[in-house]
């Protein structure tokens, strides 16, 4: 009888696992996942930015001499073209540029990523070639691990 309420009580515990919802199952979920990972700074370094492939059509991507600093972002819902291929806007909330040296100005741009389904879910084509869009904490944060202290004091 305890072995029983053992296993009964092993299988219940497996069960509670949170259920995730797995970012590559729809466009609008992928693009988000996407800009979370972007936002967080995840494409500035050789380092972190692999963790965004799985959300991308291509495997490599250029060095970045600008960054966009955004104060955040809002995903649309996925405007579906055919089964497989869906458009996605995001409305960043820009607070400025960061390249020499930063430039603030505030503006709203709104960037449309067309977004495939795959074998291993949907993924962004395009664009394909567009500077890094990070919220002001994370930029902050990099440039006072690369030592750029002056200039992070400029972003606020």
């Amino acid at each position: 009888m305890v072995a029983f309420l053992f296993m009964i009580g092993g299988c219940s515990s497996g069960t509670r696992e949170k259920s995730h919802v797995n970012p590559l199952a729809t466009a609008d979920a992928t693009v988000k996942a996407f800009c979370d990972l972007d936002g967080d700074g995840m494409r500035l370094t050789s380092e972190t930015w692999s963790k965004i492939l799985p959300y991308i059509a291509w495997s490599e991507e250029a060095g970045w001499d600008r960054i966009v600093v955004i104060e955040g972002y809002q995903v649309a819902n996925a405007e579906t073209r055919t089964e497989t291929s869906a458009k996605v806007s995001v409305v960043y909330d820009v607070a400025g540029n960061l390249s020499q040296d930063y430039v603030p100005g505030k503006k709203k741009e709104t960037v449309v990523f067309t977004v495939q389904k795959t074998g291993a879910g949907w993924k962004i084509n395009d664009p394909d070639f567009m500077p890094p869009h990070v919220l002001m904490k994370p930029v902050m944060r990099h440039l006072r691990e690369t030592k750029r202290l002056e200039m992070a004091d400029k972003i606020k």
